[in-house]
Parts: structure tokens; C-alpha cells; sequence
């Protein structure tokens, strides 16, 4: 028996897994659903969607199989999730010398035939697999394969929305407690400004029932404290003491941010699942749509939009223009204040093998696009950082913003199976770089 190697960026990968807090939770159905299928279209008895940390491969979800746990030295998952093919397979595990004499094959469950996928993140980092085991020999079909890798892209968006609602439990957590400091400062000042903030800490518990789903639900107590705050602005501001109004204003500020920062996370949550099919445009039509959807704005700050070399794109459209407008207010919010914005957009044809420094396919061709912008920059060690969600380089005071923009890009980038970088340095803007797969034409 051949022991799989460890993975080349272990502790990030395991930091990584952590950072999910999945681990040794409860059976959930949704994630044995999409096993049960894995096992119908695949027909095998077995698919389990497993997660390997430093000993054990440890299962989600166990199809067929009645155990929640194997030790990591006997799993076919760690060779799974170090292979370089997207999909690891073995026919007959009995006469492959890796897994000859390996206990799950000498033994229960019998492994013989094994397929999985590994279950990778934005960044490329594997989690565990999704796969499907039988005890005799057996091919999966293209068709199989397919089906297999879409499910464990579901697997994917599952894992992604449940560490989506743990990060807003948390910041609704420190929302609490800063609004009962300030509930505390409030009443020391006026007893009417007392009675506007107990109704704010009260919409604020309503988000403790928040589902990442619902954001009728979420946005609602939001408008109903903007609407207290206006009514305080225009019947009381003058009856408050200097600190009062300061207070009054830090408030309005407060939730006018946590107003953005929901929209901005719906709208990161939704890049996987509107429902939109691929369709060949033409870049310079999906820039033209944002410049009019974005004219007021761009008029308000003189922006110059340059587009000097258009080209074809094979994209989702609602979701790129999401993209491109992103990355629009983006470059206008982060412009020197002397200055006129100026973003410069352009594209090009070109092939996957000529860029194999950033692992693109090789037999594919791709749109490569190029957004550019006369902003304040930032330091180019932060460049893996910008896209992380939550992730600000600036405080408030400076610039407003979530820190969920990029991370929006990012993860549409992500959807269409492309590829983006960013070059920047303090003081000279920044440029983009997205390669975007170009859907082969019929012929």
C-alpha cells in the first residue's frame, strides 16, 4: 500500500478547513441529497462527501456506508485531493499496487472501483471529495463525469453559504455590542433619543433570525431604522447637544454601512445562482450597458471610460455586468481626490497555452480583459488579500466601502471557470487582468 503524500500547502489547507467549522457536525439533508444522487447517476452502492484534516477523512455525508470516519493513511480521498486530474479514479483497486493491500479493500466496505472529485474553494485549496465506490470493477461515462463534477460544485456552494451565515453571525455580534455601548452613552443625553435607540437595538435582535436566503427579512428592520433616524433628524437634531448630534450622525452612518454591506453580501451570495445561461457578447456592449446604468454617477465624478479594443466574451451577462460595475465604482470610489477617474477597458483573443505561468488550459482560448484605472493603488503584497471577502485596506474615514466588492468579481471570475489578477502600487491605480474562457464556435 502506497501512502498519499501531503498536500503542498497542508496548513493552509487545513487553516482553510477550519475556517468552515463543518467538521463532526450533524447529518444535514441537503448534503445527503446530492450524495443520493451522486450514487443514482453513477450507479454504485456507495458516494460519500468526505473532509480529511491531519488524521482521518471524516464523512458529511455517508451514503451507503456506516461509518462517519477512516484514518487518513487508508483513505483514497488524500491521494484524491493531491492528484493533478481533476477527477481521481481507480477501476480495480485489488490490482493497483497503491490500494492492493489497503485495509478497505482487504476488508469492509470491499472498495474495488473508486471515482472522486476533489471539493476545491476559490483559491484552489481541497477540502475532501465527493466520490462514489463499488466493489466491482467499473468506468464512469462522460456523462457520469459531468454529472459528478456539477454536483461537487453544488457540495462547494453548500459549504460556501454555511461559512457565509457564520461570518454575518459574527458581525451582527459586534454590531450588538457596539449598539448597547451606544445605547448606554444616548440615554445619558436625552430620554427621547433613549426611546428611538431601544427601538434600533430591537430591530438589530431582529436579525438573530437572519437566513442568508431571506433578504426581505434582513433589509426590512434596516429601512425601518433609517426611517426612526430621519424622523429624530427632523423633529429633534436642534433640541440635541453637540454630542448628541455627533452620536445622531455616527448612528445614521452605521446603518447606511450595514445597509451596503447586506446588499453587497445577497449579491456575493447570488453570483452562483442567478439564473442566466452563457451567451457570446460582445465586450464593449456589456460596458456601454453599465457606463448608462452608471451615467449619473460617472457625470457626478467627470469619469473617462475608454474602450479601445473590444472582443467577444462568452459570458453570463447579468452576472458580469455585476463585474464590470463593481469594478467601475470600484475605481471612482478609490480615484485621488484631485483627480479625474479615468478607466481604460480593453480585450483581446488569446490562447491558453501562451500563459502557462497562470495555469490556464491549454487547449482553450480565452477573452482576456483588461480593466485599468488612475486610482490611489495599493501595495502589491496585498494582492490576494483584495479579494477576500471582508477584506479592507483603508478605513472608513478614508474611503467608504464593505470589502465585499472584489470578492463579488472574484467569485463571478470563479463561476465562469476563468482566472483574475490585479497589479497595483501606492499611488498609480490599478489594472485587472481577467481571462475568461470563450465558448468554441460551430462550425
Amino acid at each position: 500500500m502506497t501512502k498519499a503524500k501531503i498536500h503542498d500547502r497542508e496548513k493552509e489547507r487545513l487553516a482553510l478547513l477550519n475556517s468552515y467549522s463543518i467538521l463532526d457536525t450533524l447529518p444535514e439533508k441537503d448534503y445527503d441529497n446530492l450524495t443520493k444522487l451522486a450514487a443514482e447517476i453513477c450507479q454504485t452502492p456507495i458516494s460519500l462527501i468526505t473532509l480529511l484534516d491531519d488524521k482521518r477523512q471524516w464523512f458529511k455525508s455517508n451514503y451507503g456506508l456506516g461509518v462517519s470516519e477512516t484514518p487518513i493513511e487508508d483513505a483514497f480521498c488524500a491521494h484524491a485531493i493531491t492528484g493533478s486530474d481533476p477527477i481521481f479514479t481507480t477501476e480495480d483497486a485489488r490490482e493497483d499496487e497503491r490500494f492492493h493491500d489497503n485495509p478497505l479493500v482487504t476488508g469492509d466496505p470491499n472498495i474495488v472501483f473508486y471515482a472522486g472529485i476533489p471539493l476545491k474553494n476559490a483559491s484552489g485549496l481541497p477540502l475532501g471529495t465527493l466520490c462514489v465506490i463499488d466493489n466491482k470493477p467499473r468506468k464512469l461515462t462522460d456523462s457520469q463525469k459531468e454529472s459528478l463534477n456539477i454536483l461537487s460544485e453544488q457540495v462547494i456552494n453548500l459549504l460556501e453559504l454555511r461559512k457565509n451565515k457564520l461570518e454575518l453571525e459574527r458581525a451582527h455580534k459586534k454590531l450588538k455590542k457596539f449598539s448597547k455601548k451606544l445605547e448606554k452613552k444616548v440615554y445619558q443625553r436625552t430620554n427621547q433619543l433613549e426611546i428611538k435607540t431601544i427601538k434600533l437595538e430591537l430591530m438589530i435582535n431582529d436579525l438573530e433570525s437572519f437566513n442568508h436566503i431571506c433578504s426581505h427579512d434582513l433589509q426590512e428592520p434596516l429601512r425601518k431604522i433609517q426611517m426612526f433616524i430621519s424622523q429624530v433628524s427632523d423633529n429633534e437634531f436642534n433640541n440635541l447637544t453637540e454630542a448628541g448630534k455627533h452620536k445622531l450622525e455616527r448612528i445614521d452612518r452605521s446603518a447606511a454601512r450595514m445597509r451596503d454591506l447586506i446588499q453587497d453580501l445577497l449579491t456575493y451570495g447570488a453570483t452562483e445562482t442567478i439564473d442566466n445561461s452563457l451567451t457570446t457578447v460582445s465586450l464593449k456592449k456589456l460596458v456601454l450597458d453599465v457606463k448608462d446604468v452608471l451615467s449619473e454617477e460617472l457625470k457626478q465624478h467627470k469619469t473617462v471610460l475608454k474602450i479601445p479594443k473590444d472582443c467577444e466574451i462568452t459570458v453570463r451577462p447579468i452576472q458580469f455586468k455585476q463585474l464590470l460595475f463593481n469594478l467601475f465604482t470600484n475605481a471612482i470610489k478609490f480615484t485621488k481626490k484631485e483627480d479625474k477617474p479615468v478607466i481604460k477597458v480593453t480585450g483581446k483573443i488569446v490562447d491558453g497555452a501562451d500563459y502557462p505561468e497562470i495555469d490556464l488550459a491549454e487547449d482553450k482560448r480565452y477573452s482576456h480583459i483588461t480593466v485599468s484605472d488612475n486610482g490611489i493603488g495599493f501595495d502589491q503584497k496585498y494582492e490576494s488579500k483584495v479579494f477576500e471577502i471582508f477584506q479592507r485596506l483603508h478605513s472608513d474615514e478614508e474611503y467608504q466601502g464593505t470589502g465585499i466588492g472584489l470578492a463579488i468579481v472574484k467569485r463571478i471570475v470563479t463561476t465562469h471557470n476563468g482566472h483574475i489578477t490585479v497589479e497595483s502600487s501606492l499611488g498609480n491605480g490599478a489594472v485587472f487582468e481577467l481571462f475568461i474562457p470563450l465558448a468554441v464556435k460551430a462550425i
